[in-house]
């Protein structure tokens, strides 16, 4: 159908791979259509939720900083509350879960190595150029 192309089309070209929601499109009846074509011949997957189920999102705002993301915003998770009925089996997973995504880096003291490394080109020592100054 010419509605499901132009449909399909707007969908890889607006959202490519990422989930949308069909109040994103203008005609949200031709959208429906569309959806469901392209549906049943497996070129969208549906995420569905299932009857009875609660769905939680989590949404923050994450900077990619050179030295590793940062996380800008985020919402108040107490990970205390919730309980999963999964669990992971895996150690080396579990100890990499347990690990911070953002490295902290730490402050070195540059400025007394620059002084030594000009005074190491040059041959003063620090005991002589601190007398000099």
């Amino acid at each position: 159908m010419k509605t499901s192309r132009a449909f399909f089309n707007e969908v890889e070209r607006r959202f490519d791979a990422m989930p949308f929601t069909l109040r994103a499109f203008e005609d949200e009846k031709k959208a429906r259509m569309g959806v469901v074509e392209c549906a049943k011949h497996e070129l969208l997957q549906p995420f569905n939720e299932k009857e009875g189920q609660f769905v939680a999102q989590f949404k923050f705002t994450v900077l990619l900083m050179p030295n590793g993301p940062m996380r800008v915003t985020s919402g108040p998770f107490e990970p205390d509350l919730y309980k999963s009925e999964m669990e992971v089996q895996d150690e080396e997973l579990k100890a990499l879960l347990q690990t911070f995504a953002s490295q902290k880096t730490q402050k070195k003291k540059k400025k007394k190595a620059s002084k030594t490394a000009e005074n190491a080109t040059s041959g003063e020592t620090l005991e002589e150029n601190e007398a000099g100054d």
